[in-house]
């Protein structure tokens, strides 16, 4: 004879069915972190001829950018209507003034005035492209755990023959390619450098608060290798991304030989400054002749060039040229 055993009226069987024919609550979603802030500071003396397409190029990317701070350095050209003009339709985009002659005056006036939690500090004739700006606060939104205290990515000349490879060889030739940078798989994946690029430089806002009274004032200096190494002296990082490479002016690049030699002689300088004597040797025994030798076969080839017509002729090297000032 099998036992049976009786049923507990207690236990139920689970159900199997929603009875109301509803899906069971799930669990709220966690907040979304808000995005960060963008300011773009640019820093601007006499640049008429390249202030609108800069910002032209910016306010089409508005959705991603909270202001846009143009630095007065005291213009005589026509260059402040025309930013005036744009500020009308554009409100993002306001003017401060730096009596305080250089780019390092300037550029801090505008750093100091941005209100975002990241800042971007480009040159007048900087032309981003319309992905720049969403990169950016993408990877500073992604970066949650404050890995990177700035960002930089590399600048291309355009309007030039062979842009390409006087870039590469430029970049073969400098003191700091050397074992000094990680090299990143993929144009989207940060590589770790020590200096930072002038004309396409992003801080968040804290990391300017803490290197702003290091930052050196010399105008005879690199401001924006000094900048990076000032961030890596504090226990920053910085990040390169390929991605965000923007356009920039070829005018340094046709400067006069004296000119240049004039200019790049503040790479050891800056070296120099931050007590780094390995890096200012090298920079002055061998980067610096070798990029003057590179510079009078480049500055040969863009004064013989003829943009307008893609064309080469001996006769444009003749043409009188104003070489670009110091900054």
């Amino acid at each position: 004879m099998v036992a049976t055993v009786p049923e507990d009226p207690a236990i139920e069987a689970p159900a199997t069915e929603n009875p109301a024919g509803h899906a069971p609550a799930s669990e709220p979603a966690a907040p979304q972190p808000a995005r960060p802030r963008l300011s773009v500071v640019v820093p601007t003396y006499n640049e008429a001829g390249v202030i609108g397409e800069c910002l032209t190029r910016l306010t089409a990317q508005a959705d991603h950018i909270a202001e846009i701070i143009v630095v007065d350095n005291n213009s005589t050209d026509d260059g402040m209507r025309i930013v005036g003009d744009i500020s009308i339709r554009h409100p993002t985009v306001r003017i401060v003034h730096e009596r305080e002659q250089g780019l390092v005056y300037a550029r801090n006036t505008g750093l100091d005035a941005a209100t975002g939690d990241i800042i971007a500090r480009i040159d007048a004739d900087t032309r981003v492209p319309e992905h720049w700006a969403r990169t950016i606060v993408d990877f500073f939104a992604a970066d949650t755990g404050d890995e990177w205290a700035a960002l930089c990515g590399r600048g291309e000349a355009y309007g030039i023959p062979y842009s390409g490879r006087f870039d590469r060889w430029k970049i073969a030739l400098h003191p700091l390619s050397r074992g000094k940078a990680t090299t990143p798989a993929h144009p989207s994946e940060p590589g770790d450098v020590p200096v930072l690029y002038g004309s396409n430089m992003i801080l968040r806002r804290d990391t300017w608060q803490t290197i702003r009274t290091r930052v050196s004032m010399r105008r005879d200096v690199f401001e924006d290798v000094d900048m990076g190494l000032c961030v890596r002296e504090t226990g920053g990082r910085n990040a390169f991304l390929a991605s965000i490479t923007v356009g920039v002016s070829p005018r340094r690049m046709e400067t006069g030989i004296g000119s240049f030699v004039r200019y790049m002689s503040c790479l050891p300088r800056t070296f120099l400054l931050h007590r780094q004597f390995g890096l200012a040797l090298g920079a002055a025994a061998v980067y610096l002749p070798a990029i003057t030798v590179l510079h009078t076969g480049r500055l040969l080839l863009l004064r013989s060039y003829d943009a307008e017509s893609g064309t080469f002729s001996l006769t444009n090297v003749l043409r009188e040229r104003t070489d670009r000032i110091m900054p």
